[in-house]
């Protein structure tokens, strides 16, 4: 997510329209997501111990993920309330916990700057990956430290930071700055190692959560092919998405090689493409 406004109204409505704008995208490549996800979606219920008949908030759940796993693992006696600020993504979570037949998981369009709901609200919380789109994340984290009951858990992911975390994407803008001629990145410092840990574990402290603990997770990404990567990056991503769009035939054919090219030290004999990402998972106790 590219936005960056100062109006928190604007950005809301920025960040609302570039979600819907790949909310299918984001229900074609949900397999291809999910199958490596899933493990990072397990540690985080682990980390926040979600147990039977607890309530349970998601944070920004997109299509319906971790909510739809913390609804399997709380059962019937639990109950999973899901927000995010998209409502297409919304509807496709909707259809998801019906298909598994999951009655115990609710949805609701909210900002993940607006959590308007009572202290002690929930024994857990869970937000994969959306902390790292808020503008100001220890904020948001105190907001949802005050709707946990006391020793309640919140757990959270983010991307390792530099090429390890998602390599796909660097390589990916990578070939688009070459391809179409853009400028290259303002700041091109490569992130120091352990940085993303070290600033997740800092917003949670000072958001006031206690036995604060960070580590990585490792999940995979696999493609058929490398035409397949570039196909998922304009689907799912709304900044690759805005890039690639109104590019000619021509362009975009130039464009999947040179990534193709790139792509090629994943790629498989088969031709299939498996890219290893790295993600930080962190959790503490209210």
């Amino acid at each position: 997510m590219s936005t960056r406004s100062s109006d928190p109204a604007r950005r809301t409505d920025d960040q609302r329209q570039h979600w819907d704008g790949v909310a299918a995208g984001w229900k074609q490549w949900w397999p291809t997501i999910e199958q490596g996800a899933q493990a990072v979606s397990a540690r985080m219920l682990e980390l926040a111990a979600v147990a039977p008949g607890q309530r349970v908030l998601d944070i920004a759940t997109g299509i319906g993920e971790p909510a739809l796993l913390a609804a399997a693992r709380v059962g019937p006696r639990g109950r999973v309330l899901a927000t995010d600020c998209s409502p297409r993504m919304l509807a496709i979570a909707r259809e998801r916990a019906a298909g598994l037949g999951l009655a115990n998981v609710d949805f609701l369009e909210m900002d993940a700057r607006e959590l308007e709901f009572p202290d002690d609200s929930f024994d857990a919380a869970l937000c994969r990956w959306g902390i790292s789109y808020l503008p100001d994340p220890p904020t948001t984290a105190a907001a949802i430290r005050r709707l946990l009951v006391p020793g309640g858990s919140f757990a959270t992911s983010v991307w390792q930071a530099g090429p390890r975390g998602r390599p796909m994407v660097g390589l990916a803008m990578a070939a688009a700055i070459e391809t179409f001629d853009l400028p290259p990145p303002s700041e091109p410092a490569v992130p120091a190692s352990g940085s993303a840990e070290a600033a997740l574990a800092q917003q949670l402290v000072l958001a006031g959560f206690t036995d604060v603990r960070v580590e990585e997770v490792a999940l995979t990404l696999e493609f058929r092919s490398a035409d397949d990567c570039t196909q998922y990056l304009m689907d799912v991503s709304p900044q690759f998405s805005a890039l690639l769009l109104g590019r000619t035939s021509t362009e975009l054919a130039e464009y999947r090689q040179r990534l193709g090219d790139r792509l090629r030290q994943y790629t498989t004999a088969d031709g299939s493409v498996r890219v290893p990402n790295v993600a930080v998972c962190a959790a503490g106790r209210a």
